[in-house]
């Protein structure tokens, strides 16, 4: 474990007001309590410990107590909805871009918000909506919420071949914080413009996928196959399926295809 957390720090460097929690079922959970009740200006949670931590498609987060970063930030707009399509993208390549700066470490990027390092993810982010007025808020909510593995050891079995961490030690605890400030404070800079536009090249730069041939699904099943030849300005896949035709996907899941399979 690790010391996590400098609170003035934080609340020094960064744009948007964060508020450290030592244990909670889900801070995604936790930002809609706080929706509920009438929270109206954007803010941050962190939590040193997940007991029921959310990932994509009603799957968990692994989130023992300071191994990782647990983090969710919620953004107040009248944008469209559309929005929250944008940060999911978004996430991915600021979340990147913080880690690098903070511990020199260059993360991959799996569609759609995936990091990966050394081969095994180290982060995910779970994007939701709450659209105006269905949660006594005046403005549709944007909640991303994010864990990043640190230095988590001993995982779930159905786990432990799929994930993995940053680090084996945290030498300098102070490089967490810089990793949620940079986070934190790019994401605020993000939501000033929602403009993916300028993120586009690190994301395709990080790619884990360009070149490479997968297979894409979504809640109903297998969509389609083939090999991955870009990313649009909207952050969409474009693939080259097997029939040489050109598709574009904003939605979905892909699987990497291994050679032989």
């Amino acid at each position: 474990m690790i010391d996590m957390y400098n609170k003035d720090y934080l609340n020094e460097k960064s744009k948007v007001n964060i508020e450290i929690l030592d244990e909670i079922d889900s801070t995604n959970e936790e930002a809609k309590r706080r929706i509920l009740a009438g929270a109206c200006n954007d803010f941050v949670l962190l939590a040193r410990k997940q007991t029921a931590g959310k990932g994509r498609k009603g799957r968990s987060f692994y989130s023992p107590k300071d191994t990782g970063i647990y983090f969710t930030f919620v953004h107040f707009t009248d944008d469209s909805p559309e929005t929250v399509l944008k940060a999911t993208v978004a996430a991915s390549v600021i979340a990147a871009n913080a880690i690098k700066d903070a511990l020199n470490i260059d993360c991959k990027i799996k569609w759609v918000n995936d990091l990966y390092f050394n081969n095994k993810k180290v982060s995910g982010t779970l994007c939701e909506l709450i659209l105006k007025d269905t949660m006594n808020n005046s403005h549709n909510a944007v909640i991303v919420g994010t864990g990043i593995n640190l230095c988590t050891e001993d995982f779930p079995d159905e786990l432990s071949g799929i994930a993995g961490s940053l680090k084996e030690k945290i030498a300098n605890p102070g490089s967490i914080d810089d990793i949620v400030i940079g986070y934190a404070n790019g994401l605020h800079e993000f939501f000033s413009t929602n403009d993916l536009k300028t993120l586009m090249p690190l994301y395709k730069e990080s790619s884990l996928v360009i070149g490479k041939e997968v297979e894409l699904s979504d809640a109903s099943g297998f969509l389609d196959k083939g090999i991955v030849t870009d990313f649009d300005e909207e952050g969409a896949i474009i693939i080259r399926n097997l029939l040489g035709e050109i598709k574009r996907f904003d939605s979905g899941e892909i699987s990497l295809i291994i050679d032989g399979e």
